[in-house]
């Protein structure tokens, strides 16, 4: 635990100087001392992992990540999800047979939201993660997820999400707020097109949904939105699109 501290230390002196590092540590004790913190306990939750044999809990900051497939300038860091959000929104899409999808996640990270997807049925999970470092977890832990869960169908894509094809087929994408703005705005682009070009079912959850101006106009149509745990911290958008 202290070496950690000490790290992170050690990586925020290096980015963001001392006067930035003492504003940071304000900051993060000001969240502890709030009670904010408490709205992130879960991304800390080991019960999945213990159950399964997997690592995918805790957070990776951007200084963290190792050898990139491509630009990190617009990539958000890594955060776990609540299993039981990844539920809860599922049944928020309309879907009523998750057997007949595809499961896409958009910065997938450790793998965590694929493992769900598996376990809540999906006809084969797709993952896209730009950074090595979680690509290689990712892989690691669909191979003991599978010694547990043999019939789940996973495809890994170490790639930049401007350089991914979007599948054929009827899809549901998963997003945990994986980049910033102008790149967010150029994929959810580049399935329109994709879906102009070769229409078929295409139904869009957007945790942390920082930028819903993405979705507007074009053939998207909001299914539903909200807060997780009515925090204002975990806004939600559910888009499906029409053809």
């Amino acid at each position: 635990m202290a070496q950690s501290i000490a790290s992170r230390i050690r990586r925020s002196l290096a980015r963001n100087g001392v006067w930035g590092t003492i504003k940071l540590t304000f900051y993060n004790v000001s969240i502890l001392l709030t009670g904010q913190a408490h709205d992130h306990g879960y991304v800390y939750d080991r019960s999945f992992d213990l159950e399964y044999g997997v690592d995918t809990s805790g957070v990776v900051e951007l200084d963290e990540m190792t050898n990139p497939a491509g630009s990190l300038e617009n990539a958000g860091r890594y955060e776990a999800i609540d299993p039981a959000w990844f539920d809860d929104l599922v049944s928020r899409t309309g879907i009523e047979n998750v057997k007949e999808y595809q499961l896409l996640d958009v910065g997938s990270g450790k793998g965590r939201v694929l493992m769900l997807g598996a376990l809540a049925g999906f006809r084969n999970m797709i993952g896209v993660e730009i950074d090595e470092g979680l690509h290689s977890s990712a892989m690691s832990n669909m191979e003991t997820f599978n010694q547990r869960v043999p019939h789940a169908d996973f495809v890994l894509h170490n790639v930049d999400i401007r350089d991914f094809d979007i599948p054929l087929g009827p899809m549901l994408c998963f997003a945990n707020n994986p980049v910033g703005q102008p790149l967010f705005q150029q994929f959810v682009t580049k399935i329109a097109e994709s879906l102009s070009a070769h229409p078929r079912v295409f139904v869009f959850i957007y945790l942390h949904a920082n930028h819903p101006e993405a979705f507007s106009g074009r053939n998207w149509v909001e299914v539903d939105s909200g807060l997780m745990d009515d925090s204002d911290r975990h806004p939600y958008s559910i888009y499906s699109w029409t053809s």
